[in-house]
């Protein structure tokens, strides 16, 4: 089922993005053993590279997001493309708060926010600002866009969980004003907390419902796609990064350890090779 959802609202001034992460979020959860606090951190960073991904305009598109905060959760890396794979990790997954806002003591207040977008031209655009003391993920993102893309946007992500720790709800809203939006228009954007409850209810009302709804969108003109959580890795594409190591190096470490061990940090999986892998990667 389609989780992306974008549009052109308002007399196509703003653009809409309303994305339904919950199936991403869950599958982070059980790959990842989260925490709730490293859940709602991460999981608000999937939402958000599932967004930036929607918006790669090439097939060969990727994103990546690095994001290196001073909380308990340590950093985060999330990347997507244009077939809207999108995957992540955190270096402390199971980040444990103390009672206050989860999410600013996960991600913490200083740090800094790179961007790495890949258009499938000349060379990858590369963008970065400091982390603001919010805390907040969607914070950190606005800034961004606001620093390095010179582009007003407006961003909210709820996560709701259940009493078992899975995700009940992952819901998002981009709304992007355009560079002739006139004042009228811009009086319409909705304030952060409304933002944040459309945010909550994306998933009970379905996207297009919720465009229709909040936004009056009309469903003629709904961009409608499926984004899912999907590492990239294979035993395969990690033997051609073992090739540029050498031969040699890759002996040394088979007499050393016996075998060759890679984990993949984005779906938390561990490839072995052994001294026949390595002599079919130099026949």
């Amino acid at each position: 089922m389609e989780n992306v959802l974008r549009t052109l609202i308002w007399d196509e001034q703003v653009s809409l993005t309303l994305v339904d992460a919950t199936e991403i979020v869950n599958e982070a959860i059980r790959l990842h053993g989260l925490s709730r606090p490293a859940a709602l951190v991460l999981g608000k960073t999937l939402s958000v590279m599932t967004f930036m991904s929607a918006c790669l305009k090439e097939e060969t598109g990727e994103v990546s997001v690095s994001l290196k905060g001073n909380g308990r959760g340590g950093k985060l890396s999330v990347s997507g493309n244009y077939a809207l794979r999108i995957r992540g990790y955190i270096d402390c997954p199971q980040a444990v708060t103390e009672g206050g806002d989860e999410e600013a003591e996960c991600l913490g207040s200083e740090g800094s926010l790179t961007i790495i977008r890949d258009d499938g031209y000349s060379r990858p655009f590369v963008g970065a600002c400091a982390l603001n003391s919010s805390g907040s993920v969607e914070r950190a993102f606005e800034e961004y866009y606001r620093i390095s893309e010179q582009l007003p946007t407006h961003i909210a992500a709820s996560i709701g969980f259940t009493p078992e720790g899975t995700c009940a709800y992952a819901g998002t809203v981009v709304l992007q004003p355009l560079p002739f939006a006139d004042e009228e228009t811009l009086k319409k954007l909705p304030a952060r907390k409304r933002l944040e409850e459309i945010a909550a209810s994306v998933k009970a009302l379905g996207l297009e419902k919720a465009a229709e709804i909040y936004f009056s969108a009309k469903s003629a003109g709904l961009n409608l796609r499926k984004a899912e959580y999907k590492c990239n890795c294979s035993k395969e594409y990690l033997s051609g990064v073992l090739v540029s190591l050498g031969k040699d190096q890759l002996k040394d470490i088979l007499r050393e350890d016996g075998e060759i061990k890679v984990h993949c940090h984005y779906c938390n999986k561990d490839y072995r090779f052994t001294e026949e892998d390595v002599e079919k990667m130099f026949p």
